[in-house]
């Protein structure tokens, strides 16, 4: 039993040894303090793979959610709500156009956007907010 635990263990270990690098912490454009300061989000024609080498999970995504607009993700497992967030939160560069108030948000490091980004989970009451459907 313990050289089964060990194996497992290991595969770990090498997976984690061969993750794929983030983008840039900081660039050298940086946002103004006071970015955002509307929350106009806008996804043009945005793909996403969690790996560079996987199959798209995300495909063409065009949304706009409204400064002062609650909305709600929702849909089956699979549907693809986490892998909205990731490509939200940058957590492997998705393809196409990503932009918070005009700034896209691949032109800015990991730190300033992350730092200005929250996730509130199963907070939003259907009557309160506006739901996207995966």
């Amino acid at each position: 039993m313990s050289y089964v635990f060990q194996m497992i263990s290991l595969e770990r270990v090498i997976e984690y040894t061969d993750l794929e690098k983030e983008a840039s912490w900081e660039l050298e454009y940086r946002p103004p303090p006071s970015w955002p300061n509307e929350g106009l989000i806008s996804l043009i024609n945005v793909n996403f793979r969690h790996k560079s080498d996987g199959p798209l999970v995300l495909k063409n995504v065009y949304a706009y959610i409204y400064p002062g607009q609650k909305c709600g993700i929702v849909g089956r497992t699979g549907a693809g709500k986490s892998s909205l967030t990731a490509a939200l939160f940058r957590l492997s560069e998705p393809e196409g156009d990503t932009y918070i108030d005009d700034i896209l948000t691949t032109s800015i490091g990991l730190h300033d956007l992350r730092k200005k980004m929250s996730v509130a989970l199963q907070v939003c009451i259907a009557e309160h907010c506006h739901m996207f459907f995966l």
